[in-house]
């Protein structure tokens, strides 16, 4: 049992703990503006990967801990990252990355973008594209809901 503990309290560190620092970065960039609208689905997203990973736990017995909950953790966010409704989530942070900064959001929804600093700029299931630039959404037909 003591194995099990100490596998989850490393599940934990790699699904929740790591990211949330990324998360608290995100958070920090968008300076105040509407960042609850960010953080409470990932938040969502890292508890449920938590619990998926703690299956995933029980199901493997090698050692080391840390390595058993490594394994949960890779597999738990591969699942996720071909997951529809939750694949958009997952794909974001490396959108960040490869914008240099937050990118423009577009809502498959109604066809419309956010921008950083939008009041209802989020991340949802139903966010359907990223673009670096206005124009580039503006391109693909989409258009700025104010």
């Amino acid at each position: 049992m003591r194995s099990f503990q100490r596998a989850s309290a490393w599940l934990a560190a790699y699904v929740m703990g790591l990211p949330a620092l990324g998360l608290v970065a995100l958070i920090l960039a968008l300076r105040g503006r509407s960042w609850w609208y960010v953080a409470v689905p990932y938040l969502g997203l890292f508890m449920l990967a938590y619990l998926i990973g703690l299956i995933l736990l029980a199901l493997l017995h090698f050692r080391p801990d840390w390595l058993r909950a490594l394994v949960a953790a890779v597999v738990v966010y591969a699942i996720a990252s071909v997951t529809p409704l939750i694949d958009t989530m997952t794909h974001y942070p490396y959108h960040v990355v490869r914008c240099g900064g937050l990118p423009v959001i577009g809502d498959g929804f109604g066809m419309s973008y956010n921008v950083p600093g939008d009041e209802y700029y989020s991340v949802t299931p139903f966010a359907h594209r990223f673009y670096c630039k206005e124009k580039e959404a503006e391109a693909a037909g989409y258009h700025h809901f104010v």
